[in-house]
């Protein structure tokens, strides 16, 4: 298989996309990826709420975690799997820790690993579950190797410095027929295909969905996979794929993205009800939903 992590090292050559906050390059086999890494190396362990504002508390719980329909679909999607009572869960990246309240409420050991001091505090304020403020490469973690049942990661290994290397610590602390859930945007869905097309025709100066799908910010969008290559991830660090699929959703409320593209409030007050009529009657499949057992 193509080593991801690797060719995040190689980037002589001129990115095939630049964009408004990136500049994305491709390998010759396809894999899209940017030229950013964060500095995990220097986040402290320790969780400091001290910054946890009236502000931050609303956008954890009015946008990061207002999809109420996303998390009964992670759940469902857990629950095709295995049962969750009695087991022992971590959810990489664990935000505002929701979704593991769910997984608590319905009689699981959960525990979870963020590295923002802000929604590591709300999640064990909020909902009294245990959180890690490392992440799941370092160290620490080898004392959990073959610990959980049930590891997730939503919405995470877009943003990961290197992604081969998540998945292999991920998979290190699965129980033998233990499953790993990921959901992540796919490259070969209608808003990366349109953002590539558009960049084409207008010769980089249109760039739309590109520009939302990938950030050279701190945490942000470094890779987008197409299907194939999570297969290759999956099969790579020894786990059988269940379940590899694309499905409609946004993580986030219509107007996040319509401020992405345009900078006009009354424009995008103005669109929004048709936004949301389009989507209703069109639900395009964006994401993909991967899920694979450790292979015993």
């Amino acid at each position: 298989m193509e080593n991801f992590d690797r060719l995040k090292h190689q980037t002589d050559g001129a990115p095939k996309y630049k964009l408004r906050a990136a500049n994305v390059f491709v390998s010759p086999a396809g894999f899209h990826y940017i030229d950013y890494l964060d500095p995990t190396e220097s986040v402290s362990p320790q969780i400091d709420g001290g910054a946890l504002s009236e502000a931050e508390i609303v956008y954890i719980e009015k946008s990061l975690q207002s999809n109420p329909e996303r998390l009964e679909n992670q759940i469902a999607a857990v629950e095709r799997h295995v049962s969750i009572r009695g087991k022992k869960a971590l959810d990489v990246g664990c935000g505002g820790g929701l979704f593991l309240s769910k997984l608590k409420a319905k009689g699981a050991d959960v525990l979870g690993a963020e590295l923002s001091d802000t929604r590591a505090y709300y999640a064990q304020s909020k909902h009294g579950v245990e959180v890690v403020k490392r992440a799941v490469e370092d160290d620490y973690w080898k004392a959990f190797r073959g610990a959980f049942d049930i590891v997730t990661l939503w919405d995470v290994i877009e943003h990961v410095n290197y992604p081969l290397a998540t998945m292999q610590a991920a998979a290190d602390l699965l129980q033998p027929d233990g499953v790993l859930l990921i959901d992540t945007p796919c490259r070969d869905a209608f808003y990366h295909r349109f953002g590539e097309l558009t960049y084409k025709l207008s010769r980089g100066k249109y760039p739309t969905f590109l520009n939302a799908m990938y950030s050279a910010q701190p945490f942000g969008h470094k890779q987008i996979f197409s299907l194939d290559e999570m297969r290759q991830l999956y099969e790579a660090v020894g786990l059988e794929v269940l379940e590899l699929k694309r499905f409609h959703e946004l993580s986030f409320p219509y107007r996040f993205y319509l401020q992405k593209f345009f900078r006009s409030k009354a424009l995008v007050n103005f669109l929004l009800p048709f936004v949301k009529v389009f989507f209703l009657i069109f639900p395009i499949r964006n994401k993909m939903l991967a899920v694979g057992r450790k292979i015993t």
